[in-house]
């Protein structure tokens, strides 16, 4: 079970759950009005968060910035090549990352980056 995952607050609920599921395998592990809990199972258990903006426990003003998403996928190439044939916004096109690991850079459907990376382990990142 994770220690941490990201909550977003969107103004675009539904097209950002798609977003998650339609991508990234996301399933829906909590379904509420204005409010959904995404999971994966992968490398390491993987949950999103996501808020309507309108929603009760959202208080005040909530805009991201500086704020990168991390997700592994097993064949990285394969994922830039449908996302890129499915016309999403790449922030950053397939290339290598600091740790020489192959990745890219999508937007969200709210602006959010996220940087898709090959599966490693973190003991083969340290080595790098």
């Amino acid at each position: 079970m994770p220690n941490f995952h990201p909550t977003l607050i969107t103004d675009k609920l539904v097209p950002t759950v798609n977003f998650y599921e339609d991508y990234f395998e996301f399933v829906p592990a909590i379904e509420k009005e204005g409010y959904t809990l995404l999971h994966k199972n992968g490398l390491h258990c993987e949950r999103i968060e996501i808020f309507d903006a309108s929603h009760k426990c959202v208080t005040g003003e909530q805009s991201v910035q500086g704020l990168i998403l991390n997700i592994a996928v097993e064949d990285v190439r394969s994922k830039f090549d449908a996302l890129y044939m499915e016309g999403l916004e790449m922030f950053k096109e397939f290339g290598t990352d600091i740790h020489g690991r192959s990745h890219f850079v999508v937007r969200d459907p709210n602006g959010v980056l996220v940087n898709v990376h090959e599966a490693v382990e973190v003991a083969a990142l340290e080595a790098a």
